[in-house]
């Protein structure tokens, strides 16, 4: 998965999406236009924080990538998160 991809995703699901890295945060919006040249490599984040219908819910790089990639949906992701 790379930024276009999920910048790509978010649009789709109108979902905004906040990469937490050491010290600071990125945000990655659902309606932006175009790609943001300050957006750090994806591979120094600690885990995103997913925007979904107004409610933020963290998540793993690992499950981002899975529902971005289309392994996992929006749904399951939920459930799953509300389980724990």
């Amino acid at each position: 998965m790379n930024i276009d991809e999920l910048r790509s995703w978010c649009r789709e699901n109108r979902i905004n999406a906040r990469m937490i890295l050491r010290g600071k945060d990125f945000l990655v919006r659902h309606d932006a236009e175009g790609s943001d040249p300050s957006c750090p490599p994806l591979t120094d984040l600690f885990y995103w924080e997913l925007f979904i219908e107004g409610k933020g819910y963290p998540s793993s790089p690992s499950d981002t990538e899975r529902l971005v990639t289309g392994k996992m949906t929006v749904e399951e992701f939920i459930r799953s998160v509300r389980r724990h």
